[in-house]
């Protein structure tokens, strides 16, 4: 069995304007903004996400292709 060093922890979180507002210097940020900056996070979090993957991948096959064992 399996003993890992570190344990991944999901959080079920809501993304929204209300939890936007809880950070300073947004306390009093309109709604409409306010909505309009979480859907910019997410799209920046998509992107972000996205790069990391890719280069996961890529990390890989040069491992695999110099015959490299990851631990």
């Amino acid at each position: 069995m399996s003993n890992p060093i570190i344990e991944l922890k999901r959080k079920n979180r809501t993304f929204n304007s209300t939890w936007l507002k809880t950070y300073n210097g947004f306390e009093d940020c309109e709604e409409e903004e306010a909505k309009k900056i979480v859907e910019q996070l997410r799209e920046l979090a998509d992107i972000v996400c996205g790069h990391v993957q890719k280069g996961n991948i890529k990390e890989r096959s040069v491992l695999k292709k110099h015959n490299v064992t990851e631990k």
